[in-house]
């Protein structure tokens, strides 16, 4: 059986679409899996076994270290932890599957499905901050507890997102491809959707990734017109500035860095040197302690700030100190070098790829973003941009300007 390009000519801007509306869409199966994962699964199963076709997954230099990244964290699991690291080897799994849907279906991604996405965000958006503030009333599909009042969590933009900053990845991924090279060119035609998306990020106040939106095309327009750079920075300025104002309402009492957070994510980084340091063990600094251990071992040996109970296949504040307890130095470096590699690749003219690059890496330092990458398709089409492109030629996604 093969689905016909008639057919995924629709469905796959649906499932592209259905991400932005994270977990509504979430089916409960001991783990809650996105219809969009599951949808991708089955079309990824019918087009692989399926007789008459003779298309097969390529790879090609640019994946050499995700495919060596993948390699090594599967048998690092195995040997280190045991099966039980399989758990969160099938999110990784999974996202590769995600990889594989887009690049083999990029064409159907026109700049139409991107601006679709961007609307449904910005209403969703609006939708559960107006809810909040005039009904008090908190979105919640997951039975969460996140939403206690007196957390910033509680009245930031999120969407139908768990969280704000997974809500402000999506935006901000989904905005580089929306303005691509001309921001100017962007503001010109979309009025309505840069007003939209400057309110759902102001609302939304994720400073890490607006940071690199702002750098991304200010930088660029600095260098080529000192006006309209200083015009990009001083907006980013005062967004921050407002963002600031608002965090130091939610947490009373703290300012400065204290309203970044800074100590859930740097704190565990110094305890997990400490450890291995403690420990003396060389090989296990340079190797970790195999995919899926932070959840056990890394909370019992108190290395979290947040979470003090062990609790299997967890994750942390961030993915670095989690990478550096699991998979050690050399599984860091192999995931860097991956990213490397998407900079080299990218056609040199392309900074809205480079950008979005950027915001990859920002989002594995502050975010734990190794669950969530299956979700990410953005993040994945961002790749297959890349891989197809011709060196030196800028491209718009899907070939539709």
């Amino acid at each position: 059986m093969k689905i016909g390009p008639r057919i995924l000519s629709y469905l796959v801007p649906i499932i592209y679409l259905s991400f932005a509306l994270d977990s509504l869409l979430k089916i409960d199966f001991g783990i809650k899996i996105h219809l969009g994962i599951l949808l991708i699964f089955f079309i990824n199963l019918l087009h692989l076994f399926s007789f008459k076709n003779k298309t097969r997954l390529k790879f090609d230099k640019m994946d050499f270290w995700l495919i060596l990244f993948g390699i090594y964290i599967f048998f690092n699991g195995i040997l280190k932890f045991g099966v039980d690291s399989l758990f969160i080897y099938l999110y990784f799994f999974l996202a590769l599957n995600v990889y594989f849907f887009i690049q083999r279906n990029l064409q159907y991604l026109t700049i139409r499905v991107i601006t679709n996405f961007q609307y449904i965000l910005i209403v969703t958006g609006l939708m559960q901050v107006l809810l909040v503030f005039l009904l008090d009333y908190q979105i919640n599909f997951l039975g969460t507890d996140l939403y206690n009042k007196g957390s910033s969590v509680t009245l930031r933009m999120r969407g139908f997102f768990v969280e704000p900053n997974w809500f402000a990845i999506a935006l901000t991924f989904n905005t580089f491809l929306l303005i691509k090279n001309d921001i100017l060119k962007f503001i010109k035609e979309q009025p309505l959707l840069v007003f939209g998306t400057g309110l759902a990020l102001l609302l939304n106040g994720s400073f890490g990734t607006l940071i690199i939106l702002v750098l991304t095309y200010g930088y660029r327009y600095f260098k080529k017109n000192i006006v309209i750079g200083i015009v990009v920075f001083l907006i980013g300025v005062g967004g921050s500035y407002w963002m600031l104002q608002k965090r130091a309402q939610f947490k009373k009492g703290k300012t400065g860095l204290e309203l970044f957070n800074y100590y859930s994510r740097t704190e565990p980084f110094k305890r997990t040197n400490q450890y291995f340091q403690s420990n003396n063990e060389t090989a296990s600094i340079w190797y970790g302690e195999g995919l899926g251990s932070w959840g056990t071992k890394g909370i019992s040996n108190r290395l979290s700030v947040l979470t003090f109970e062990p609790k299997r296949f967890s994750r942390d504040s961030s993915e670095l100190h989690v990478f550096l307890f699991e998979l050690g130095i050399f599984g860091i470096l192999l995931f860097m070098l991956d990213v490397l590699s998407l900079y080299k690749n990218n056609a040199r003219g392309n900074i809205y790829l480079n950008g979005a690059i950027a915001l990859f890496l920002v989002s594995f330092l502050l975010y734990p973003i190794f669950k969530f990458m299956m979700y990410m398709v953005y993040y994945f089409l961002v790749r297959a941009i890349i891989k197809n492109n011709k060196k030196g030629r800028i491209i718009n996604v899907g070939g539709n300007a």
